[in-house]
């Protein structure tokens, strides 16, 4: 009986740290900022397994001053606050500028990691710093608060820079000329919005 016992405990242990928990909370891919990841479980301060990018295209441009809105989602379910935090050099200081701290994780529907449609959606609005950048970031962290004696982070970030004057844009793809003796759409799919721009542009429908 005691031996059977302890291989079911085993067992059941080894079914629960098998679990997927490779997905936690990322900035949002394709809205207002880049992340450097599309990973939502960097567990290693302060971006993860990450540098900042070297492609221009990349990181969002902004204004000194500018009321700007991050996204994020939760892709696991933990219990805890959010912070968003700044770095002048992309890199580090990033405890030193906290932009936005202590923001409530209100949400407590049941999220399932192999569908995103259920991943817990936040955002919280900013003021960019007044500092001028090439090549700064945004952070934003997770404090899971389910071992209040440990509590743990996951960390995210985008690319930034901050300038008075405009980034470079990509340029707009051309839309496909329709066949001959046809009009209307022609199917191709739409250009994504750019997310470099100060105003995200959603594609026209």
């Amino acid at each position: 009986m005691l031996y059977s016992r302890i291989v079911g405990l085993a067992c059941l242990t080894a079914v629960i740290f098998s679990q997927p928990v490779s997905g936690h909370t990322r900035i949002k891919p394709g809205s207002t900022l880049t992340p450097r990841s599309s990973s939502s479980g960097e567990k290693t301060g302060p971006c993860g397994a990450t540098t900042p990018t070297t492609d221009a295209s990349k990181r969002t441009t902004l204004t000194p001053g500018q009321k700007f809105t991050v996204f994020w989602e939760e892709t696991i379910q933990h219990p805890g606050h959010f912070r968003i935090a700044f770095s002048p050099d992309g890199q580090t200081g990033f405890d030193q500028n906290v932009l936005l701290d202590n923001i409530v994780d209100n949400q407590s529907g049941q999220v399932d990691y192999s569908n995103p449609t259920t991943y817990h959606q936040f955002s919280a609005t900013i003021t960019v710093p007044s500092k001028l950048c090439e090549s700064c970031s945004l952070q934003v962290i997770q404090v899971m608060t389910e071992n209040p004696a440990m509590p743990s982070n996951y960390y995210s970030c985008a690319d930034i820079r901050i300038s008075n004057t405009p980034g470079t844009v990509a340029p707009k793809v051309s839309p496909s000329s329709p066949p001959t003796g046809a009009g209307g759409d022609t199917g191709a799919a739409k250009p994504a919005a750019p997310t470099n721009l100060k105003v995200v542009v959603k594609p026209t429908t």
